[in-house]
């Protein structure tokens, strides 16, 4: 088959003067039409072995200054350029030249012809004008449409003649009005971007870029419109993508820092649970215990949100768990709601957190009820899908490949488009007061980001929500359940190295583990906790410490001490999953790791643990 021209047969079989396609790289000939062989003397067979410096019969410099101003501008008048004819006589040719993109290359589209041959000039212009162009151009004049290309007309949504004759701000919004007026008395040439309003009253964003042009004594204005709605999207995606970037930054160090006070509140008052107390004390140091345990979850969902939470990632079937948890789901959404699940039948496996996976599902479940106070539908989905990289590209945060989606869709309510905008935002809630804590989104958000997928949303006033869960499919056999693990004594007679620079954090624990018969070793940071080290001749058992340290980091204290004694045992805890030991919230499998807060039980439990591992 042969090959397609790039031209528009249109173009190519016009008669009257020469038209020739030229590499804007190589500015070799491409094409050309009849006309071209007729008016420089060459026959077809040889054209393409040309190139625009062999027609070309003045100086160089004046070429190089031609092919600037069209790469500039994307288009030039001709007037009486010198050519050379191949039997080597000077041609003194007219006609106009622009640019035009065609199979990801950039060419120049030359127009010649002898002065006799004006007659032909506006059907040339006309067919380039209209069927060679990939911009919308428009053509003013005294600030009127006189004239325009079919993609003009195609992105104002009419036909041409019910454009012309139109003042060109009637396609402008009226905030954009100043601006205009003065660029056209700057006679500016930047691009710009600014909003379209087409025939219907819909706005769109556009990039103009325009050029004053004198021609037979008439001064019109030459607007190429570039519809940038796509482009728009996408640059809102990263700003949104960015935004919570930050957002999540400081979620996570604010949940680092308050774990630590958790952690000291909650281990404080056990301690002082277990001493004899009043029923007034007891009731207090409960209330005291319920609010800390609230706290822990808040911090938890920050983390959860800023991608910090430990997870414990297997192999899993979505379908299992939504049938797992349909009854609880049956529960929770009430009577006057329908519960429909639609799984598709050989859903590929995921590697998630299946816990998390599950609170997922509940929190978009209860947001859902929570649209539709009067009753509706509830659909749960599971499927197999593929996002190539037209979805990609469209969602810069998506990355080509398969995934299984879970898909949630209520009858409710729906959203606004401002509404959709923030709703992933920690705190951000449309509830009344006390009845949300604008977190549950938020925290889907951040689990499903931690798990190398992406969500996203979709409604309407009036018609409802959807929420897709994109998660990366696994080729990998489900995990097996995990035997129960054996109780162990949390009491013991070993020495530990215990570092921790939050001082309320390291007292709480070193009272606790003495408490159960350990002998203790405080240090504030690495560099003390090297000297500590050294002043007993590396008689430790044990070192616990935080992932966080100022000065030495926890990695090359762990690194030095290990170094000098090879068997040391080593417990990290954090409030925060930093790259330390921690990746993508999945602990390292040679480490040992204690999560903050974390109460008495949970801290003796995890020393013993790692002292009696084998």
């Amino acid at each position: 088959m042969a090959p397609q021209p790039v031209m528009g047969e249109a173009i190519l079989s016009l008669e009257a003067g020469a038209v020739f396609l030229v590499d804007a790289e190589t500015l070799a000939i491409v094409e050309a039409n009849r006309g071209f062989s007729r008016l420089f003397g060459y026959s077809g067979a040889v054209v393409t072995s040309l190139s625009l410096q062999t027609l070309w019969a003045g100086q160089p410099e004046a070429l190089t200054e031609l092919v600037g101003v069209v790469a500039r501008d994307g288009y030039h008048v001709l007037s009486a350029g010198s050519y050379r004819h191949a039997d080597g006589r000077e041609l003194r040719l007219r006609g106009f030249v622009g640019t035009a993109q065609a199979k990801g290359r950039t060419f120049y589209c030359f127009v010649a012809r002898e002065p006799a041959a004006a007659e032909h000039a506006a059907e040339l212009r006309r067919k380039i004008l209209t069927e060679g162009a990939f911009e919308a151009l428009g053509i003013t004049e005294k600030g009127v449409v006189v004239d325009g290309n079919d993609r003009f007309a195609e992105l104002l949504g009419a036909p041409l003649d019910q454009i012309i004759g139109h003042p060109v701000l009637d396609f402008v919004p009226s905030e954009y009005h100043k601006l205009m007026i003065d660029r056209l008395q700057q006679n500016a040439v930047e691009p710009l971007d600014h909003e379209l309003t087409l025939v219907d009253g819909t706005r769109i964003p556009v990039e103009a870029q325009a050029k004053t042009l004198e021609i037979e004594g008439r001064t019109i204005r030459v607007t190429a419109l570039r519809d940038i709605s796509q482009r728009k999207r996408m640059e809102e995606q990263v700003r949104r993508a960015l935004r919570m970037e930050a957002i999540g930054r400081l979620a996570g160090g604010v949940a680092h820092d308050f774990n630590n006070l958790l952690t000291v509140i909650m281990s404080v008052v056990k301690v002082m649970g277990e001493a004899q107390r009043s029923e007034a004390d007891v009731s207090d140091l409960h209330q005291i215990e319920i609010a800390a345990e609230r706290a822990a979850q808040l911090t938890s969902h920050l983390l959860a949100f800023a991608r910090k939470q430990i997870t414990e990632p297997k192999v899993i079937d979505i379908n299992a768990l939504v049938h797992g948890i349909h009854s609880l789901l049956r529960r929770l959404i009430g009577e006057h709601i329908t519960l429909k699940t639609v799984c598709q039948s050989e859903l590929g496996a995921v590697r998630v957190d299946p816990t998390q996976v599950e609170q997922i599902v509940m929190n978009l479940a209860v947001n859902a009820r929570d649209a539709m106070s009067a009753g509706g539908t509830l659909t749960i989905e599971t499927k197999n899908v593929e996002l190539g990289s037209d979805y990609a590209f469209t969602h810069p945060e998506v990355t080509p490949g398969e995934y299984v989606m879970i898909g949630v869709s209520d009858t409710g309510s729906g959203m606004d488009p401002e509404t959709l905008a923030r709703i992933f935002e920690p705190f951000f809630t449309t509830k009344e007061q006390g009845r949300g804590s604008g977190l549950g989104l938020a925290t889907c958000y951040g689990i499903v980001k931690q798990s190398g997928g992406s969500i996203w949303a979709y409604s309407e006033v009036g018609r409802g929500s959807t929420f897709k869960v994109y998660l990366p499919r696994v080729r990998a056999a489900l995990s097996k359940p995990e035997p129960k693990r054996a109780v162990v004594s949390p009491s013991g007679h070993e020495t530990l190295l215990l570092v921790e620079d939050d001082e309320l954090v390291r007292r709480i624990a070193a009272r606790i583990l003495t408490s159960h018969g350990y002998k203790l070793i405080l240090a504030v940071d690495g560099e003390e906790a090297i000297r500590r080290f050294s002043e007993v001749d590396g008689k430790i058992d044990a070192l616990i410490t935080d992932v966080v340290l100022p000065k030495v980091s926890a990695k090359e204290l762990v690194a030095e001490l290990k170094r000098r004694k090879p068997e040391l045992r080593v417990l990290y805890t954090s409030g925060y999953t930093e790259n330390t030991v921690v990746h993508q919230g999945v602990v390292d499998a040679d480490v040992n790791f204690l999560a903050k807060p974390y109460l008495p039980s949970d801290l003796t439990r995890a020393v013993r643990a790692v002292l009696d591992k084998k």
